[in-house]
């Protein structure tokens, strides 16, 4: 039964794993090594694995980077939904969303918008970090370059807003 539901997941997730696996290998090439990537589905003890990719990095703290690279889809997302002017933006105001837009949209409902929902939907799956990736980004952070990474973006900022 495990395997059924596996199968399904994969077939329905597999654009969005792609990307998410994407992510993090575009980054590790940027930031590091990537020695593999793989979206081949498996199961390893409880859980489901969709994708993986394998990298090294210099300084441990680039893992971090790496690890968090697919919330950049939930960036891409969120750009697309403000140019379809889904969500409005207004200068130092909160966001405002525009169901009326929405509402519009569900009654003139057509086949072609279950691609869009679907891809939508991608995108989220896309963004989605594993367990893994948090723990790895979390070790990254904490590690020693990490934690002179976040003090020196700390001494930034307080500089910044002292001598400015």
């Amino acid at each position: 039964m495990a395997r059924i539901r596996l199968a399904i997941k994969f077939i329905f997730f597999f654009a969005g794993t792609f990307l998410h696996e994407l992510a993090h290998y575009l980054f590790a090439l940027l930031l590091g090594k990537a020695e593999g990537f793989s979206v081949l589905p498996g199961i390893e003890g409880d859980r489901f694995v969709f994708g993986s990719v394998k990298a090294r990095a210099r300084y441990k703290v680039l893992t971090s980077f790496i690890a968090t690279a697919p919330l950049i889809w939930w960036t891409v997302l969120l750009l697309l939904m403000v140019h379809f002017r889904l969500i409005i933006m207004r200068g130092g105001r909160i966001p405002k969303v525009d169901f009326s837009l929405l509402l519009r949209k569900v009654r003139s409902f057509s086949s072609k918008d279950i691609f869009f929902i679907w891809l939508f939907l991608q995108m989220l799956w896309a963004g989605k970090l594993s367990v893994t990736d948090i723990k790895n980004a979390a070790r990254g952070f904490l590690s020693v370059s990490g934690i002179v990474f976040i003090a020196a973006i700390a001494a930034l900022v307080y500089f910044s807003k002292t001598f400015l």
